[in-house]
């Protein structure tokens, strides 16, 4: 009786070890990808103030109108060269994105409890990767069609994407992982 209660409290220790080793990789890689996003999303805080200087004041016509022309004008100058370094900016962080993602599918595993708290958390951090990527391709290619409805509709869309919002984004998912975090901990050793 005394090996079983022993044995049984072995698995427990040790179900709780490999659950903790897995949230300590999950923080670590949550935040080696925040660390990493820090360079992206100053490109792209340029190249919208890039595009902002880009806009006529002078000119006639809606705001909108003119920040279309704006950064249309910074596209055709400067995107090709401002594309290219956000792009190789984005692989640097390639890896953690994928290092991510993947702790976080392998996280359903160990069925955690409330574990959608975290997996939405995780997929709003990586998301904004596949945004600036949608960016990088509007102004990597300064030959588009500007007057095609479709590649205005493309430009519409990435012109929405601001770094502060990516930040806010990030901080605010932070918070939620990291509060998943601690009351999974707190469940493992109570």
């Amino acid at each position: 009786m005394i090996a079983l209660g022993a044995l049984h409290n072995w698995r427990r220790q040790d179900k709780a070890k490999r659950e903790a080793e897995f949230l300590d990789h999950l923080i670590e890689a949550m935040h080696s990808y925040i660390v990493e996003m820090h360079s992206p999303i100053e490109l792209l805080r340029m190249a919208r103030i890039g595009m902002a200087s880009h806009v006529a004041t002078w000119e006639e016509g809606d705001s909108a109108e003119k920040v279309a022309r704006g950064a249309i004008a910074y596209i055709s100058k400067h995107g090709a060269e401002h594309g290219k370094r956000l792009a190789a900016s984005l692989k640097i962080v390639e890896p953690s994105v994928v290092r991510l993602r993947s702790l976080a599918s392998k996280g359903q595993v160990f069925k955690f409890r409330n574990y959608a708290h975290c997996q939405n958390a995780v997929s709003l951090l990586t998301w904004h990767v596949d945004r600036l990527w949608s960016f990088v391709t509007i102004i990597d290619t300064p030959t588009w069609n500007w007057e095609n409805p479709e590649v205005r509709s493309l430009l519409d869309k990435v012109m929405k994407i601001e770094a502060d919002d990516i930040r806010e984004s990030i901080g605010q998912n932070d918070v939620a992982a990291i509060e998943w975090a601690r009351l999974t901990y707190e469940r493992i050793y109570g």
